[in-house]
């Protein structure tokens, strides 16, 4: 089953629970950032979670997203920076969920995932910056998180990952990285080309990425040996704010963007 295909699903047993309104609180002047206020969700198998953001204790700009259960034990987290200035900049450091909860039916991680853009969206933050592991690259796609890779070593790496995939469906993708990386080392020392590479490899590895999340697994099918940055931008969540509200609806989370 394809991503897309469980987009729709919603657990049975949570179908008739109304959807909970989240409420916002906005830190003291002149600071103004909003942070939402804890709620409280049915898990359906799990019982009932809530999802919290607050200050992290390293870090003045450093805020945690949990979720826990109704004994207060942490089932995952996600902990990034929002700024305290004019553009409310958020760069995510950490999401993980613990081993147990890793279940797709849980979807803790969509959780808190959903945390961090309810963040971005209320800020009026123009995106969400993160290094993905390479494990986590088709996790951070689902969400609409695109490759933003400047660095030339870390371009050039994740190509040679591509070309090692010959996959049929892939053969296309495969030729394009090739021939970028071919391009890579004949201009090497030509610093503007080295540069539009690397906006030319996003590109390619972006599409590479939606390609592969049509078939199942594939994490397992077209890997990447590396990981590499990554961004949400605001005007795409607004873009597809369709695909994202309707993720909110199946979490039973009364948000629209």
């Amino acid at each position: 089953m394809t991503y897309m295909s469980i987009l729709s699903l919603k657990p049975k047993n949570i179908q008739n629970i109304p959807p909970v309104k989240v409420l916002w609180q906005t830190c003291e002047q002149p600071d103004g950032r909003k942070l939402f206020e804890q709620f409280k969700l049915n898990k359906g198998a799990i019982g009932d979670v809530f999802v919290n953001i607050t200050k992290y204790h390293r870090g003045e700009n450093n805020f945690i997203i949990e979720v826990k259960n109704a004994f207060n034990k942490k089932l995952g987290h996600e902990l990034l920076s929002l700024e305290n200035n004019k553009t409310k900049d958020i760069t995510g450091f950490d999401i993980k969920v613990e081993d147990e909860y890793r279940r797709k039916s849980f979807r803790i991680g969509e959780l808190l995932r959903l945390g961090s853009i309810m963040e971005m969206m209320e800020n009026k933050s123009s995106h969400i910056k993160i290094t993905s592991k390479n494990t986590a690259v088709y996790f951070h796609g689902k969400y609409k998180f695109e490759p933003d890779i400047t660095a030339f070593n870390e371009r050039d790496c994740v190509l040679k990952s591509i070309i090692k995939d010959t996959s049929p469906n892939f053969d296309d993708l495969n030729t394009r990285a090739q021939k970028l990386l071919q391009e890579a080392v004949e201009t090497k020392d030509n610093a503007p080309n080295q540069r539009d590479l690397c906006t030319r490899t996003n590109a390619l590895v972006k599409e590479y990425i939606e390609r592969a999340l049509l078939e199942e697994k594939p994490e397992k099918k077209h890997p990447f040996n590396y990981g590499f940055n990554m961004i949400l931008r605001s005007k795409t969540v607004e873009q597809f704010k369709d695909f994202f509200n309707k993720i909110f609806e199946n979490q039973g989370i009364d948000y629209k963007i």
